[in-house]
């Protein structure tokens, strides 16, 4: 991957990605077959070296802050200074760069944001979220649905690529949205696979929550950050929420189309 689009310059096309289909299809199966075993290993590893030192985590924790300060961070602040991003994003990896040096500093700023109510709703609601995401990821795995997944985007991200209309995978309203819909409605046998119909599912019901229960709290984080943003910055955020927006209107507008299919 980093090969392929390492040194590209034009926008990532969804022919592109119809291409990469299945090499990620490949990688997702290795993590099926192998993911939990891997994390169990870890887990277990974990437990034994918390066994052997009760202080290994805060140990462990104080050596990474330590190698951060003496080797890297002034390395990654200039490669963020001098690199190409646009003004917005530098703006903010240099202001989480400056504020967040240690585990210390991440806990007091969680402290100034959140109250104990909140910290306790967020805690709960991430622990839910994650048993969630366990079973729906067992499921997937189970019933192979990887490959029917890659069965089912392979030909419609090539239908949906056209040249001088559609060729900008981070686009999809206009002509990748018309495509989109012309395939969909002429492959009356061509449906999303209910496997992962229910991960999207899954993921709109966790948006549609969070989004309701947290909406005051991101508008209070959101004022703290634009209170640091230079105004060019702000200006960018505005254009990227309103872009978000849209295209996010025009998956719903096809997402609408496959509930009725």
């Amino acid at each position: 991957m980093e090969d392929k689009y390492g040194d590209q310059t034009a926008p990532v096309s969804y022919r592109q990605l119809a291409e990469d289909i299945d090499g990620l299809t490949e990688m997702g199966n290795l993590a099926c077959k192998h993911g939990e075993k891997c994390f169990n290993q870890i887990s277990a590893a974990v437990d034994r070296c918390i066994a052997a030192n009760p202080n290994f985590v805060t140990e462990s924790l104080k050596a990474a802050e330590l190698a951060y300060q003496t080797r890297y961070k002034a390395e990654a602040l200039k490669l963020v200074r001098e690199s190409n991003a646009e003004p917005l994003f530098k703006e903010l990896a240099d202001l989480v760069m400056k504020r967040f040096n240690s585990v210390a500093d991440i806990e007091e700023a969680i402290n100034e944001f959140f109250s104990d109510e909140e910290r306790t709703q967020i805690s709960s609601d991430a622990e839910e979220a994650g048993n969630d995401f366990i079973e729906v990821a067992k499921g997937f795995c189970n019933e192979n649905c990887f490959d029917e997944s890659a069965l089912y985007f392979k030909p419609l991200l090539n239908a949906m690529h056209e040249e001088g209309s559609c060729t900008d995978a981070s686009e999809f309203c206009g002509s990748c949205q018309e495509n989109a819909d012309s395939y969909l409605s002429a492959s009356t046998s061509f449906a999303m696979p209910c496997c992962l119909k229910n991960v999207a599912e899954k993921t709109i019901e966790a948006y549609d929550l969070v989004e309701e229960r947290y909406e005051d709290l991101v508008e209070r984080i959101d004022g703290v950050i634009s209170d640091t943003l230079s105004a060019a910055a702000k200006e960018r955020v505005d254009e990227i929420v309103a872009e978000v927006r849209t295209q996010a209107g025009c998956i719903g507008e096809c997402r609408q189309e496959l509930r009725v299919q």
